[in-house]
């Protein structure tokens, strides 16, 4: 065969490729179309992305509430089946040298106590505080005295006892025996949805038309979302009610406006 020969053929494979390239390209409109569906991907993939994290979160922190209804049991067992005595985690006003419910779930679930970062200082933040004494959702505090740090952090714990609330308020109102008197009163099936231990703060954000917190309940030591009764405000009837019941029904004394 010719050189004359060979070389028509190598143009006519140059004139192939050039049109084979020309094919696979992408015109300015097609590019555009292409870059919008993955921004509408990545859009819609992203808030799917942290909604499933904050689930996760969510799930770790109901089985914290879980096993410290596991320690609140135990404790029971050994003390006449009655709730702990010991005051709120962040009550303010309370002795910080008195039990909280923090010590009983150090011995009551053989966890180690936490530690402050400086020893010394007793307002310096906690460190090497046990998985299930902070939740997960627990992640920017709103107190600026803090350095806005997570509640666990600032306090060694993410969670609060109400019914620590509850016996305080029985002690103010001079209730004979507070410990019995709140205990009696979770036990009353009225009072089911109120918690013993709830998160501290709106930390689980998702839930439309109702308290953004998880909650533990007695007797079954159930872990699930917080009811509204957390949420009443002093003209609710159910506060009045609660107070009646903790005060006179189970605090076995005389209190105005209750009959």
């Amino acid at each position: 065969m010719g050189s004359g020969g060979v070389g028509r053929f190598g143009v006519g494979m140059d004139s192939l490729v050039k049109q084979s390239r020309r094919g696979l390209g992408f015109t300015l409109v097609e590019m555009l179309l292409v870059i919008t569906i993955i921004a509408i991907v990545v859009s819609i993939t992203i808030p799917a992305l942290g909604g499933a994290r904050e689930t996760s979160r969510r799930i770790a922190c109901l089985a914290n509430l879980k096993s410290m209804g596991t320690g609140l049991q135990a404790y029971m067992n050994d003390s006449k089946d009655l709730l702990p005595r010991v005051r709120p985690i962040h009550d303010p006003n309370g002795n910080q040298n008195d039990l909280s419910l923090l010590d009983v779930m150090v011995a009551y679930l053989s966890i180690p106590a936490p530690e402050r970062e400086d020893p010394t200082n007793p307002n310096s933040p906690w460190i090497h505080v046990a998985d299930v004494l902070k939740c997960p959702s627990d992640r920017v505090g709103k107190d600026a005295a803090t350095n806005f740090e997570p509640l666990w952090r600032s306090s060694g714990f993410s969670y609060e006892y109400l019914a620590g609330e509850m016996m305080v308020f029985g002690e103010q109102l001079t209730v004979a025996d507070p410990q019995k008197g709140t205990t009696l009163l979770y036990n009353d099936p009225k009072w089911r949805d109120l918690p013993v231990v709830l998160d501290n703060d709106d930390w689980h954000t998702g839930r439309k038309g109702g308290v953004p917190r998880n909650a533990l309940f007695f007797g079954d030591w159930r872990a699930d979302w917080a009811s509204s009764i957390v949420r009443f405000d002093s003209q609710d009837p159910r506060l009045r009610q609660l107070v009646c019941d903790l005060i006179v029904t189970y605090g076995q004394r005389v209190f105005p406006g209750c009959n």
